[in-house]
């Protein structure tokens, strides 16, 4: 089980580092802005990694096996199962968008 500070403890650091980072991310008047922003903020490799770790949460929230979806991405393993343990413990962050984005979702 995931503990509650590991879910959400980087909240505190990150809004002592950066304030209004998160008011930063609601302010995104269309996708445009916010691809300029994230190309500007993280590197290529941080967006490819978003990417990935955002298709295999909804593979697996569709059913999809650990080897269903390694031998379609070439991920590891470890790195499926990690994300497997954040979409069934974690805060609910992966449900709730995959949900949206279905329709299914407020």
């Amino acid at each position: 089980m995931i503990s509650d500070e590991e879910k959400n403890g980087i909240w505190k650091e990150l809004e002592e580092k950066s304030p209004d980072l998160l008011k930063v991310f609601m302010s995104f008047k269309n996708e445009d802005e916010l691809k300029a922003f994230f190309r500007d903020l993280m590197s290529e490799r941080d967006l490819r990694e978003f990417a990935m770790r955002w298709e295999v949460a909804k593979k697996l929230d569709a059913g999809e096996t650990y080897e269903q979806i390694q031998e379609k991405s070439g991920e590891a393993m470890a790195t499926i199962a990690k994300i497997s343990r954040w979409l069934k413990e974690g805060t609910g962050g992966y449900k709730m968008m995959i949900d949206r984005m279905k329709g299914d979702g407020k």
